[in-house]
């Protein structure tokens, strides 16, 4: 079942003219200043915990699934847990738990461990930025290595980079993903906004649309006067299996 930092400057200072000689042995056309580049964008702040809860629909099952955002400074973490309600529970059991920690950078999250039980199966994945590596090590068999560059993002810090981050509106999006299983390529559309009914009542939601990604058809939507936080998330794959997250509460 089931889906802030510091910047350096460098700073530089005018050539005094008993330094001329120093500069003449430079090479022609070296610039007297050096280029500083742009820091990224500042990341919206978000309390210091929040507790997400969601009606859970997939197939003919219901249930709840809860979202527990904690921030530490420099370090978050993320804990999800879904499980079946009602008449779906005796047929559905066990739950679905995933936890993702890991570092708050000026660019965003940056996870380090990330934890996937469904059911009886665990499996834990450990990501090392410097070396660009994860290892997964499930229940059972050999520890599996995935070698990425750049960012990265597991199936959790995935919602909360996109609620740091707020993203434009007309603008696509790219994410190396890793979902617990596999690390992915994704693209996200920016769709732009729209006006979401919901428990909470009416709000105002940015609307994002994953394309191309050989995984089936999934949006999300962001509240934008609620942290942009998701509010609404929605799965089908090439099987017409759904699942749909819709938001309770948000506390605080």
């Amino acid at each position: 079942m089931a889906e802030t930092g510091l910047a350096t400057e460098v700073a530089t200072e005018p050539v005094a003219a008993d330094t001329q000689a120093e500069v003449t042995d430079s090479p022609a056309g070296e610039a007297d200043s050096v280029a500083v580049a742009p820091a990224p964008p500042a990341l919206n702040e978000l309390p210091s915990r929040l507790d997400l809860r969601y009606r859970l629909r997939y197939g003919i099952a219901s249930g709840e699934q809860t979202l527990v955002w904690i921030n530490e400074g420099e370090r978050y973490t993320l804990s999800s847990v879904a499980v079946a309600t009602g008449l779906a529970g005796v047929f559905y059991r066990g739950r679905f738990a995933q936890t993702s920690s890991g570092r708050i950078t000026p660019t965003g999250l940056q996870p380090e461990d990330f934890w996937d039980q469904r059911g009886n199966k665990r499996s834990r994945a450990s990501f090392d930025a410097m070396q660009g590596q994860i290892v997964l090590v499930p229940d059972t068999g050999a520890p599996r290595h995935f070698s990425y560059q750049g960012a990265v993002q597991d199936a959790l810090s995935l919602f909360f980079q996109f609620a740091l981050t707020a993203p434009p509106s007309g603008k696509q999006l790219e994410y190396r993903v890793f979902n617990g299983k596999k690390l992915r390529d994704y693209r996200y559309d920016v769709l732009g906004e729209v006006l979401l009914e919901t428990r909470l009542g009416t709000l105002r939601t940015l609307h994002l649309a994953r394309a191309d990604s050989g995984d089936g058809r999934f949006e999300i939507w962001l509240a934008i006067d609620r942290h942009y936080l998701p509010v609404r998330m929605r799965r089908s794959d090439e099987a017409d299996s759904e699942m749909e997250l819709s938001i309770l509460s948000i506390t605080p």
